[in-house]
């Protein structure tokens, strides 16, 4: 089973291996990790802390345990929950991609709540040349799709790179 594990982690130096050791010890199928930007913490003398999204594959079971071991080492697990993410598509941008920033608009995908890179595929000639980067991206719903698309081709646009979208996408 598919499910999300959105779990708070402070702001230092080895939270993220510690955190991943139970998912590993558990054997469970790591699919994606999505680290949020830092979000400081407002009361005095506390750590700044960092949420992380991790999906996993796994049985219901093994999520408890990983779940179990993570409170054990000090790591708060905010929620779990089903996968949310039912619609897929891969889209390909050609043009500088890495000079026009993948990061940003990477960011800009996975900020919109409704829809997170899951994958990408990147191929750079050399330097100077135009790159291209296959994005694998995934989305709530088909609006939710359709509007991440909009985004890109708005996002495309800005930076002067050629989006190409599979033919059953519009």
């Amino acid at each position: 089973m598919k499910v999300t594990m959105d779990i708070e982690l402070r702001d230092e130096p080895g939270q993220l291996i510690l955190a991943l050791e139970p998912v590993s010890h558990f054997k469970a199928n790591l699919i994606s990790v999505f680290h949020y930007h830092k979000s400081k913490n407002t009361s005095p003398g506390m750590d700044e802390k960092v949420q992380v999204r991790l999906v996993l594959d796994a049985k219901n079971q093994i999520i408890r345990n990983i779940k179990e071991e993570m409170e054990k080492k000090g790591i708060r697990v905010l929620r779990i929950g089903e996968e949310k993410y039912g619609e897929t598509i891969t889209v390909i941008m050609i043009g500088h991609v890495i000079n026009t920033d993948i990061k940003d608009t990477i960011n800009q995908i996975d900020e919109t709540g409704y829809a997170e890179v899951v994958d990408m595929s990147l191929s750079m000639p050399e330097i100077i040349k135009p790159t291209s980067a296959a994005l694998k991206i995934n989305a709530i719903g088909r609006q939710e799709l359709k509007d991440v698309l909009d985004l890109l081709k708005r996002i495309a646009k800005e930076k002067d790179l050629l989006l190409i979208l599979p033919i059953e996408a519009d």
